[in-house]
């Protein structure tokens, strides 16, 4: 199932469980996942599309 970003957004908070389409920067995820899926996030960024 995924959890799109309007529906995020429709629901106003960040759950904390490190949805792919979190519009709120995973502000409630607890560390150190936080910064593992930011990072592979700005990765994720920064490839090429091919």
């Amino acid at each position: 199932m995924v959890l799109t970003e309007k529906y995020h957004l429709e629901k106003g908070y960040c759950c904390g469980n490190g949805c792919r389409h979190c519009p709120f920067n995973y502000e409630a995820v607890p560390e150190p996942r936080r910064t593992v899926i930011l990072s592979e996030r700005s990765e994720s960024k920064d490839l090429p599309n091919t």
